[in-house]
Order: C-alpha cells, then sequence, then structure tokens
C-alpha cells in the first residue's frame, strides 16, 4: 500500500468527525487539501454529509424509562457476590485477573450504553413506540351502556387508572395548562378532579354535575397520543372552533386543542347551541389565562 492510499484509509476513518466538526483546526485544513485531490474520499465525505443532514431532521426522543430499570436491575445482579468455591492452583491467576478486570467491564458496558443513548437521542433512532397513550375506548363504551339504562346521566363514572385528588394536587401534578372553569353554561359545577399518571403521561379528568345530568371532561398535554381504538371520528366546528367528534350510544366526545392543552368534553347532549356554548366557554378561560400569562411574561 503506497503512501497516498495509506492517508485515503486514516482520512476515510476521520471524516465522520470532519463532517461534524470535531476536529483540530490543523486536521481539519490537511483532510481539506486531501478531498481537493481525491475523488474518492470527496464522495465518500459528500455521503456522510447527507446522512447527517437526513439524521438531524428526525425529531428527538426520550430514551424509555424501562431502560433504566433494566440497567439498574443488571448491575444489580451483577455486583452480588459469586459463590465460594474452591479454586485450584493453577487457576487463581485467571479469577484474580477476571475480578480486576470486572470493574473495568461494568465502567466500559455503561460508558457504551450512554454514547449509543447520547447518539440516539441527538438523531432520534430511538423508537416512539414506547411512547404512553391515553386509550378511551373502553371508557366511552361503559358511558355509552350507563347513559342507555337512564333518562338522564347524573354523572360521568371514574375513568379507569384515575385517581380521586384535590384542585391544588391536580395543578401541581401536570405540566401543561389546566383549562377548567368552576361554572360552565347551563348550571354546570364542577364536582370532582381525577388524575392520570403513568410514565411521563399525565391527565386529568373533571366531572362536572347540574339539573339537568352531568358531563365530563378529559385534559392532557398537546403533544401526548390519544385514542378511541378503531371507533372514526368526523370534523365538527362548534362556535368557530375545529373539533373531532367520537361517537358511541347515547354519548359524544368533541376532541379540540387550545393552545398545550388537549380537551375532550363528553356528554349526552347533542345540540350543537348547548356544544357550542360549552366549547365556548373553556375557550374563553383558554385566552384568559393566555392574556394573564402574558401580562406576567411582559413585566
Amino acid at each position: 500500500m503506497n503512501g497516498f492510499m495509506r492517508f485515503c484509509f486514516h482520512i476515510k476513518g476521520r471524516l465522520s468527525a470532519y463532517c461534524e466538526g470535531a476536529i483540530s483546526p490543523d486536521e481539519r485544513a490537511r483532510i481539506a487539501a486531501h478531498l481537493d485531490e481525491c475523488a474518492n474520499c470527496r464522495r465518500h465525505a459528500e455521503q456522510i454529509r447527507k446522512n447527517l443532514c437526513l439524521l438531524r431532521q428526525l425529531p428527538q426522543q426520550e430514551p424509555a424509562e424501562e431502560l433504566w430499570g433494566a440497567i439498574a436491575r443488571e448491575l444489580s445482579v451483577s455486583n452480588q457476590p459469586e459463590p465460594a468455591r474452591t479454586v485450584s492452583p493453577t487457576g487463581r491467576l485467571s479469577f484474580r485477573l477476571r475480578w480486576v478486570l470486572r470493574p473495568a467491564v461494568v465502567v466500559a458496558t455503561l460508558f457504551i450504553i450512554a454514547t449509543a443513548l447520547l447518539l440516539a437521542s441527538r438523531y432520534g433512532l430511538l423508537s416512539s413506540h414506547h411512547k404512553v397513550e391515553l386509550n378511551l375506548a373502553g371508557y366511552l363504551d361503559l358511558v355509552g351502556t350507563i347513559a342507555s339504562a337512564e333518562s338522564a346521566l347524573r354523572e360521568f363514572p371514574a375513568a379507569p387508572d384515575f385517581a380521586k385528588v384535590n384542585w391544588p394536587e391536580a395543578r401541581a401534578a401536570v405540566n401543561f395548562p389546566v383549562i377548567a372553569p368552576e361554572l360552565l353554561p347551563g348550571g354546570y359545577k364542577l364536582a370532582a378532579t381525577r388524575l392520570y399518571t403513568r410514565g411521563d403521561l399525565r391527565a386529568l379528568q373533571f366531572k362536572y354535575r347540574s339539573e339537568q345530568g352531568g358531563l365530563c371532561l378529559f385534559q392532557l398535554p398537546a403533544s401526548s397520543k390519544l385514542s378511541f381504538g378503531e371507533r372514526p371520528s368526523e370534523q365538527y366546528k362548534a362556535n368557530g372552533i375545529y373539533c373531532r367528534r367520537t361517537s358511541s350510544q347515547n354519548c359524544s366526545v368533541y376532541h379540540f386543542v387550545l393552545g398545550e392543552t388537549q380537551c375532550l368534553l363528553m356528554m349526552r347532549e347533542a345540540d350543537p347551541a348547548v356544544v357550542g356554548a360549552l366549547i365556548q366557554a373553556f375557550n374563553a378561560e383558554y385566552e384568559k389565562l393566555h392574556k394573564v400569562s402574558y401580562e406576567i411574561f411582559s413585566r
């Protein structure tokens, strides 16, 4: 292998660092001069730049919480003392070497895992299938069944896995603006608040009551995943606010987004005027909160 070919071999091993700007100015100048003369290395560098550009366009994903637990369990198992056993004189040397090298192997393993997670988070290589999804398909069926048996649905049931909390606890537990007026058109009053916690997902259920019956409101971050299973939905417009409407037997859900908050208004009433007035009340509360936040930020 002549000197030019050896230099090409060395250059190809450094092209990734070169394209990311992670080398010294002197080395960068040498590589740039070589790329001016070598078409093969130049094509290789261009391909690396294209790949980096595509990777940077992917959304970043947070590592799944389960991964850290798995790492901790593996380290816990590996740090447990081995059972006593008789070691022959000829085996003592290799045993000592393994014992000396063991911490180094653990450190090296952790370094590799941390590096892989850093690169995966940077370039969006982690799968998003670990992201928690709030699926309300079963709850919607339950409400529809209850509504079909009652002339007036006095109160919506508690959603599964939602725990009862007071108002201060609910506000402190979530990471999105809460839009829940105490009073709504039609005489509805806020009666109960419940909190859902799983992984990084937080959601709230608000139950309202009036003399005519009850309604239910779910709220969660606008970026969170929400599902009603395979149930179809349709576009719906209420007083200028676009929604997605999903229905079951004797119950409808109006799904709309206000800023950073997803809202799901669940009710038996299907009168467009009533639905529009309720959604407009939530929008008015959102605008009031948004205005207060803007004024505080502007001071």
